[in-house]
């Protein structure tokens, strides 16, 4: 009787554990409490009054963590002591060795003295020499520059007149110039007339370019005007002989090409919108003409000024602005300067006085006549003021002067690097950088 009731109670139990899906479908749970583990967990405690009560699973988990971030701290602080000590020990190091920065001051004197391009390679070693290479590159603005070339010297100087006391070198190898002197520029360009020695050579010292021109049996004698740099197809070149016959020189030419009829002597010559000016002042005759053919046309204009009343006196035609003008450059003979303007008039025929320049500058080449202008804001030099070099007035001390035309005053700058005893042993012209 006892065992069918204890059987019976054990089946009660086992139906509490058993639960029919609705599908149909018997799941047997677990048993959370086991009557047998509640037993032995009775008689520990009965048996063990001292023992501690269990860990929380929360508290091992937060003790866990606890000793990660000791731990984590710990690295921390051994990796910031060796962080601390590499530094320590470069400073350390760079006070006992050699610097590595280069002043600025000591950069500015290497650019000097060096080549342009060469300096602007330089410009990829640190951010600082970047900023500074530009600043002597004078192909990077349109400023023109004073650059003087001795005789059998391969080297010649460039001086700035907007930092006057800017200058540096630049070296002409690889170029049969050694044995003559440069004769003119124009246009980015330098000329060397034809001698006994060499034809007539035109080098670009900033794009290292150079071109000998052909032979001829009636040779050119005398460089006189270019109409654009030889690198452009529609230059071109007039030279004459000592008997001022007109000789023609184009891009891909072989030969010269010699004009049969002559122009009339003259004084001054420029390149204008495709056709040549040329002014005489003894006669008062301005001749404009084109080349190959020759077709001219001459104008007679009074001459605008009476120079008998001057010790020195130079005439220079020159394109300003869009109008040609013609600059007397006079000296009285107290050496006191005067410099008068005149633009010309093609519908009224004569020559109109100008009083000022406004925001162009004038350079001219004295005594070869050659002159350009700039707009002063783009070239950042003085508005309103001419620019003279090789003028009878300078000294051994004194390299150039400028004119400004409001005041009347000369400005006169110091050399600053030593030429030969005799001016004849070196030249000096005004050149705008020109890459073509």
């Amino acid at each position: 009787m006892e065992e069918m009731i204890v059987n019976k109670a054990f089946a009660n139990m086992m139906d509490e554990n058993i639960i029919t899906a609705d599908d149909g479908v018997t799941i047997e749970m677990a048993d959370r409490t086991r009557p047998d583990q509640m037993t032995n967990y009775e008689h520990q405690q009965d048996s063990d009054t001292n023992a501690l009560p269990p860990i929380s699973p929360k508290l091992v988990v937060a003790t866990e963590k606890n000793h990660k971030r000791e731990i984590d701290g710990n690295e921390e602080k051994t990796r910031s002591a060796v962080t601390t000590d590499k530094k320590q020990k470069r400073e350390i190091e760079s006070e006992t060795r050699p610097t590595r920065y280069i002043p600025i001051d000591i950069v500015e004197s290497l650019l000097t003295s060096m080549n342009p391009k060469d300096a602007m390679r330089l410009s990829v070693a640190c951010k600082d020499w970047r900023a500074t290479a530009p600043k002597f590159d004078p192909t990077m603005s349109k400023t023109p520059w004073l650059i003087t070339t001795e005789y059998q010297n391969l080297t010649c100087s460039l001086r700035s007149v907007v930092d006057k006391e800017v200058t540096f070198k630049i070296e002409l190898h690889g170029y049969p110039v050694t044995r003559t002197l440069f004769c003119n520029c124009s246009h980015g360009w330098l000329v060397v007339n034809p001698s006994n020695h060499s034809r007539m050579l035109l080098l670009n010292p900033f794009s290292r370019a150079w071109l000998q021109l052909p032979p001829c049996l009636l040779e050119p004698n005398f460089f006189l005007c270019m109409s654009s740099a030889p690198s452009n197809p529609d230059c071109v070149l007039l030279a004459r002989d000592f008997i001022n016959q007109l000789y023609v020189w184009r891009p891909g030419d072989q030969l010269w090409t010699f004009e049969k009829d002559r122009v009339e002597l003259f004084d001054t010559i420029i390149s204008f919108e495709g056709q040549f000016y040329t002014w005489n002042n003894h006669i008062g005759c301005l001749t404009i003409f084109r080349v190959l053919p020759l077709r001219l046309r001459k104008l007679m204009l009074p001459c605008p000024i009476d120079r008998s009343d001057y010790f020195n006196s130079i005439t220079s035609l020159v394109e300003c602005g869009g109008n040609i003008l013609l600059v007397y450059v006079m000296e009285h003979a107290d050496e006191s300067l005067v410099v008068i303007l005149f633009q010309l008039d093609l519908e009224k025929k004569m020559w109109i006085k100008l009083e000022s320049l406004g925001d162009r500058a004038l350079f001219m080449n004295i005594p070869f006549k050659h002159a350009f202008s700039v707009l002063a804001s783009e070239a950042r030099c003085c508005a309103n003021c001419i620019y003279f070099t090789h003028f009878w007035q300078l000294s051994s001390h004194v390299e150039f002067i400028s004119y400004n035309m409001d005041s009347h005053s000369i400005e006169r700058f110091p050399k600053l690097v030593k030429h030969g005893r005799q001016q004849y042993t070196y030249s000096q012209f005004w050149i705008t950088p020109n890459l073509s």
